[in-house]
């Protein structure tokens, strides 16, 4: 608890600042990744009223509890409108986000952690916003494009929440 009340203070000059947690599948790249299925952790950093960017890590839990970490750095911007407005008003409840980034992991043929892949998300729908405190994204679909192996996979994730911790109502109270 100590840690992230000291990470919302080093992102203090951020819009908004949420933490991440959910789930993330990984499909069709079998060669590097027999997990399937990950915990998705991280923060998203609101940029504006409109975009945002997110630091994410999808961690293993069985069979080897942590024991392979991908990291991923996206820009999204909202489709639908404002996700939030930076004052007590709050953005669109429902929205979508599209963006793009880069994943660093070991899935490469040296097995040695870098960037390895270029990222397409889409999430279609979001429920939530900066300003109510908490938001899910369903069913975001990332196209991951491996640059070592030129293979093309998918991240698949079910529902991820934010949890905002600067940036909600509670800062216009």
């Amino acid at each position: 608890m100590m840690a992230l009340m000291m990470t919302s203070q080093l992102f203090a000059g951020t819009f908004d600042l949420g933490i991440t947690l959910g789930t993330e599948i990984h499909l069709f790249e079998e060669d590097f990744d027999q997990s399937k299925m990950k915990m998705a952790w991280g923060l998203s950093m609101g940029l504006n009223e409109n975009w945002e960017l997110d630091l994410q890590s999808a961690s293993q839990l069985i069979p080897d509890f942590f024991g392979d970490t991908t990291l991923s750095v996206l820009l999204q911007r909202t489709l639908l409108g404002q996700r939030s407005t930076g004052n007590q008003i709050a953005g669109l409840g429902v929205n979508s986000l599209v963006g793009g980034g880069i994943m660093f992991s070991s899935y490469n043929n040296e097995e040695v952690y870098k960037p390895t892949h270029l990222l397409f998300s889409l999430t279609p729908i979001t429920i939530g916003t900066p300003i109510s405190g908490k938001r899910e994204r369903l069913v975001t679909l990332t196209l991951a494009y491996n640059l070592h192996t030129q293979q093309v996979s998918m991240l698949f994730d079910v529902i991820k929440y934010d949890f905002y911790v600067v940036g909600s109502y509670q800062d216009y109270l």
